[in-house]
């Protein structure tokens, strides 16, 4: 009898395990999804705005600014999911699974970090081009060219605020991606990261270009704007 009380007890400890088993590895592919979606719809934001840098297109922009707002809330899942599940942080006691889950909540990190720079970006942008709207397609004398730099500076002192944040998120951006050492991750991790640096790359080089508005409002219209 007593050693029928036994088995029930390992067999019971064996199905907690193996459901505990089947939860963790379920939470960390809720983080793998979030994490992936968000990294679409980053990607694709990037894609619209490199293209509505060249046009000046508001479908663009309003379409890069709507997948910003989605990758945004993917990131958060993620990050949230990857530093506050139990099953996770449980196993992240673990050295070696520890640093991947730490990564994941870092990658995540950045992931929101640059959608929301983005996303002020797109902003800033979307009056640009409704700048160019108003005044592309048709010769613009020197009092045109007076007025479009007026606007263009009022856009400026009016989304300062928004210019400023984009520095603040892609410096925290840069933050997080300092503590993490890629090389000794997982290669699906080790390739996220990779694709985080080149977005970073670009994420810097479109932030010096958005923070000249008058620059960008002459590349939009194919004019050199008065000093």
């Amino acid at each position: 009898m007593r050693a029928g009380r036994g088995r029930t007890v390992v067999i019971t400890v064996i199905i907690a395990v193996l459901l505990a088993a089947g939860y963790t590895a379920y939470a960390a592919n809720r983080v793998y999804q979030s994490l992936e979606s968000g990294r679409r719809d980053l990607a694709g934001a990037q894609a619209s705005m490199a293209a509505a840098a060249r046009t000046g297109d508001p479908g663009q922009l309003s379409a890069a600014a709507t997948q910003l707002k989605h990758a945004v809330l993917d990131f958060d899942e993620a990050n949230r999911r990857s530093t506050a599940d139990p099953a996770l942080r449980l196993v992240g006691g673990i050295p070696a699974a520890g640093q991947q889950i730490d990564a994941s909540a870092h990658l995540a990190a950045i992931g929101g970090d640059m959608s929301r720079a983005g996303e002020g970006a797109a902003t800033v942008a979307i009056q640009l081009a409704a700048l160019k709207q108003k005044y592309a397609g048709r010769p613009l004398g020197a009092d045109d060219l007076q007025a479009v730099l007026e606007e263009a500076q009022t856009i400026a002192r009016t989304y300062s605020a928004s210019t400023r944040a984009i520095g603040e998120q892609l410096r925290a951006a840069h933050a997080e991606r300092e503590q993490v050492t890629a090389t000794d991750l997982l290669a699906p991790l080790r390739d996220a990261y990779d694709q985080v640096d080149r977005a970073l790359a670009e994420a810097d080089t479109a932030f010096l270009r958005y923070q000249d508005v008058k620059q960008v409002l002459s590349d939009f219209l194919g004019v050199r704007l008065p000093a």
